[in-house]
């Protein structure tokens, strides 16, 4: 049936579901678009970050190798201090000989026949574990 100049027809069902689908689609195609815009936008802001990380890392380099070069000076400088304190005391008038430091100190009568037969043996002295502790301090003195 022919509708009548001037009658509103109603929509049929599939009509109805056509609209719904045809509007529906135009939403999902501008959230489509919407969301390839936020894609390339995130694209270019990685893109920033990763230079930004590269430069952070050639600045890491940088600042580590001068970190070492400053620690391998300081560890210079401080063996040079050392050293030159170790012959400021030893040059020091009152100053112990550095020989005389470690040596063991000479023996006397209030030394043990024990302490005195292991200075011997120290000392290289032939027979000593037979010699009386007279013997041993005239052989170590």
């Amino acid at each position: 049936m022919a509708a009548k100049p001037g009658k509103k027809t109603r929509p049929t069902k599939s009509e109805k579901k056509l609209a719904v689908a045809t509007a529906t689609v135009a939403e999902l195609t501008a959230e489509i678009a919407v969301l390839r815009d936020r894609v390339k936008a995130l694209e270019v802001e990685a893109a920033t970050w990763r230079k930004r990380a590269e430069k952070q890392r050639s600045r890491v380099q940088k600042v580590r190798a001068k970190a070492e070069q400053a620690i391998a000076e300081a560890n210079a400088k401080r063996k040079k201090a050392k050293a030159r304190a170790r012959q400021v005391i030893a040059d020091h008038p009152r100053a112990e000989p550095l020989a005389l430091r470690d040596a063991p100190k000479a023996p006397g009568p209030t030394w043990t026949v024990t302490q005195l037969r292991a200075a011997a043996k120290d000392q290289g002295v032939a027979g000593y574990s037979r010699m009386r502790k007279d013997q041993l301090l005239a052989e170590l003195i």
